[in-house]
């Protein structure tokens, strides 16, 4: 075997040699270059393709985000709105609380005034267009 020396002593460890290799012969042609096969090239195409999906994706998030933020804005108006709204209301029914109370008040007053002094009997009154054609 070439490179190989046998052990000097039995029993111990084999000692070994590297021979280096003959010279190669210089290449006959500079190598060629092969571009990407079928594979990769659909590989490659893939990865194109989800790039392009991926940027598609991030500008679909970033418009979401804002439509997003539009809407909570939005929303937050509304909710101001009908806030103010209910305050309003709430003050209106108070106020037409306070004005139905009255109402009853001076119906009372009435009441009282009425049974105290009989008004007169009145003549029928005519209508509208008896008045306005002047017929009885």
């Amino acid at each position: 075997m070439e490179g190989l020396e046998p052990p000097s002593e039995i029993g111990a460890e084999p000692t070994y040699v590297l021979v280096p290799a003959p010279p190669r012969a210089p290449p006959r042609a500079p190598p060629r270059v092969v571009g990407p096969g079928r594979r990769e090239r659909e590989y490659l195409a893939k990865v194109s393709g989800l790039q392009a999906e991926l940027e598609a994706a991030a500008l679909v998030e970033r418009g979401s985000a804002r439509r997003l933020d539009r809407m909570e804005r939005k929303l937050e108006a509304v909710r101001e709105v009908v806030e103010l709204q209910e305050k309003k209301e709430h003050r209106l029914i108070l106020a037409l609380g306070a004005l139905q109370r009255e109402n009853e008040i001076l119906r009372e007053k009435l009441a009282l005034g009425t049974a105290e002094r009989r008004p007169k009997a009145l003549p029928p009154r005519r209508s509208f267009l008896a008045r306005l054609f002047r017929r009885a």
